[in-house]
């Protein structure tokens, strides 16, 4: 199973869903975007230029589409584009999904970074999304995402470390195994 996660934005937490993704499905995790990944993931690796591999893989990709990326994209079962809710990044999305949707025929939005209360503020930038045709993910903002990056630890396991952890990341983690659980389903 090969899922990339893309977007043309940064910002937008493409690395740490990245890096979750990988290792909580104990994935190899392959970038072209400098990052600590290679010290927090034994599987991970930066790449000077991008490589289709055959083994179940997460590919960690920003900036331009080339050649090579759109290798990547046609070997890929699912495109993860992530994106937040301001102007900015919802514009790059939508860039991003229409330049690759031609590459792969499962392609999923996460709307990364959200709080409950900021949703009918956005309602117009979700219905742009919505637009596209594509299943869309919502992932609330929590520390959770940039504690995995620190420690190495996914959230998944940060989620079952105690029953604080549980209480506190619970929402967040509800709304992350989704995500997990849709690749699962789909790698059967």
């Amino acid at each position: 199973m090969i899922v990339t996660v893309m977007t043309k934005k940064g910002g937008t937490g493409k690395t740490s869903i990245s890096f979750n993704l990988a290792k909580d499905l104990d994935y190899y995790l392959l970038s072209n975007d400098d990052s600590i990944i290679e010290n927090i993931y034994e599987k991970a690796k930066v790449l000077d230029e991008l490589e289709v591999v055959d083994v179940d893989t997460v590919y960690d990709m920003g900036g331009f589409i080339d050649k090579k990326a759109k290798k990547v994209f046609k070997s890929s079962d699912l495109i993860i584009v992530p994106t937040t809710l301001d102007a900015n990044s919802i514009k790059r999305a939508v860039n991003t999904i229409i330049e690759i949707n031609t590459y792969c025929d499962d392609i999923i939005i996460v709307v990364n970074r959200v709080k409950d209360q900021t949703l009918k503020k956005y309602e117009q930038s979700i219905e742009i999304l919505k637009g596209l045709g594509k299943k869309i993910y919502f992932l609330r903002e929590s520390e959770i995402f940039t504690n995995s990056i620190h420690t190495g630890d996914t959230i998944t396991t940060l989620y079952n470390k105690n029953g604080l952890s549980k209480k506190n990341y619970k929402k967040v983690y509800k709304e992350y195994k989704q995500i997990l659980d849709y690749i699962n389903e789909k790698a059967k």
